[in-house]
């Protein structure tokens, strides 16, 4: 059942058994996995029913959407700051379905080194290993109509093979599939993904109802009970035993401050962790200019297809190269992975010089054909990303200013560190030297030091900010996604990541939700 908050009376009290905040994927996930089970649940969702496919380009900004404006800036040493207030909004949007409305639907779980702790990585580590994780990943991939991620998953098509670099294998394929449960290509499942919990009886979807405050027993160690605005001026409550809070890696963070009637800093915030450790995904590099310094790799020797790491069929798997457990440790370098693009522009000249002589060095003179020079089917823009180190001091805070429904706006101030930098660089010596050393190919990495934020490509990736640890001291939810301190509030999504490594996070918000879900079922009758 779908219920609009702006038309309920006044002062509604909406009661069940388990309130889920969010109407996202997760959410989605954990509702569906309780559909006519013997439990009453309620979905929260901000925005309406949402566009049954994304346009791109397509204007955002309706009153709805002006909920998730504010303030955010982007910043590394040595680097100009970089102002990203517009971030805030197009990362995000407000509609059932939450940001699976824009998201492309490419899926790929962290690695099992994600899941480690690593000291040479500050805070790594998480509470669980990939393989304990893994049976809900394939419950994910089930979900989202993906073949499992098993080790050979990149090895199942002969006609788009790996890359086969000779010598010690530092270098190894990482598989990636998209779904087609996504809105951000018109993927023709998400519409009844979403709607699949529209329809049971033990489940209700209010839509336009936005949670502003979360409200705690004067002990503060248990909720008691959740505040709705509405744009059109109407007020409501929530009550249930069970809480869910599942609103995004930013919006999270903003309602737990918020909730501050009780605990002055925040619901959750004694340690001051709320809102740190903010982190997302970037890519370096340069590759669309016709005629400049390009990032590239030019291949030397190639004697195979490159249609699995190159071709953008999305029916089909791709591949990322990446460095395997043992270049990391050995070198202690972050996760590091590398994505090639189809060609788009000739190769820039000192670039091409530079690949013809590597030519030479790794093969036969008489290997330099017009081809080669011309370096056409060897020449493919690339660009790198790294995981970025989880920093107390990147974080979301709220400023003075209010939205709508009286809601302080979020200041997101996102921070590289001199780590972070170092061990990019680190990571693209080390490809460069395999490449070489291999006889593979040579990689033209053009970005200078005070020009990495510049051209950093952020994506809607927000992890962190509610971080998952054992020890309250170090984060705001425990192994199984409680809140510390609080009995009946769970939190869920990316906001929990204690690390985001490079995989697109949609795939282990799945699976967490899942995980979740198997939790609940032992504390809530279902």
């Amino acid at each position: 059942m779908i219920i609009d908050a702006q038309e309920l009376p006044d002062g509604s009290l909406i009661e069940a058994d388990l309130v889920i905040i969010g109407g996202g994927m997760a959410g989605i996930t954990i509702a569906r996995e309780l559909r006519n089970r013997r439990v009453d649940v309620i979905v929260l969702e901000s925005g309406g029913r949402g566009p049954d496919r994304m346009e791109r380009g397509m204007d955002l900004m309706d009153e709805t959407q002006e909920l998730n404006r504010g303030t955010g800036t982007l910043s590394g040493p040595e680097n100009a700051t970089r102002e990203i207030d517009d971030y805030l909004v197009f990362s995000r949007y407000r509609a059932l379905g939450g940001a699976g409305n824009l998201w492309g639907g490419k899926c790929v779980p962290l690695d099992p080194w994600d899941f480690e702790r690593r000291p040479w990585i500050p805070n790594s580590g998480w509470p669980f290993t990939r393989e304990q994780l893994q049976p809900y990943y394939d419950r994910a991939c089930d979900l989202l109509m993906l073949q499992h991620f098993d080790p050979d998953l990149a090895e199942r098509e002969p006609d788009r093979p790996t890359l086969k670099i000779d010598g010690e294998r530092n270098l190894v394929t990482i598989p990636r599939q998209h779904t087609k449960v996504t809105g951000g290509f018109g993927g023709p499942d998400f519409l009844p993904f979403k709607t699949s919990i529209t329809d049971v009886p033990n489940i209700r979807v209010y839509l336009n109802a936005s949670v502003t405050n979360i409200a705690v027993k004067p002990e503060g160690n248990r909720v008691d009970g959740l505040e709705i605005g509405c744009l059109n001026g109407k007020r409501h409550r929530a009550r249930g035993r069970v809480y869910i809070l599942v609103t995004g890696g930013i919006e999270n963070a903003r309602i737990l401050l918020s909730s501050n009637d009780v605990q002055r800093d925040g619901l959750g915030n004694q340690h001051d962790l709320v809102g740190r450790y903010w982190s997302g995904h970037v890519n370096f590099g340069k590759w669309d200019e016709d005629d400049g310094p390009n990032t590239s790799l030019h291949f030397t020797r190639l004697n195979q297809s490159l249609d699995l790491y190159s071709g953008r069929d999305r029916t089909k798997t791709w591949g990322v190269l990446g460095l395997n457990t043992a270049a990391q440790r050995g070198h202690e370098l972050p996760n590091c992975i590398v994505t090639i693009f189809p060609l788009r522009y000739e190769p820039y000249a000192p670039s091409r010089a530079v690949a013809q002589l590597g030519t030479l060095v790794d093969g036969e003179l008489e290997d330099l054909s017009p081809e080669v020079r011309s370096m056409d089917g060897r020449h493919f823009p690339i660009h790198f990303k790294i995981e970025q180190i989880s920093n107390p001091e990147s974080r979301i805070t709220l400023t003075a200013e209010r939205d709508a429904l009286g809601m302080r706006r979020v200041n997101l101030d996102w921070q590289f560190t001199e780590q972070d930098f170092d061990g990019l660089r680190r990571s693209i010596d080390f490809f460069q030297r395999e490449m070489g050393r291999t006889s593979t190919a040579r990689v033209a990495f053009t970005v200078k030091p005070d020009e990495l934020v510049e051209v950093m490509s952020p994506a809607r990736h927000h992890m962190g900010s509610t971080r998952m640890h054992v020890d309250p001291k170090h984060g705001v939810v425990d192994a199984d996604c409680k809140m510390h301190g609080v009995d009946n509030l769970y939190i869920a999504g990316s906001s929990v990541f204690p690390t985001g490594g490079n995989a697109n996070p949609t795939l282990t918000i799945v699976a967490l939700a899942f995980r979740l879900c198997d939790h609940l079922k032992q504390v809530i009758e279902v």
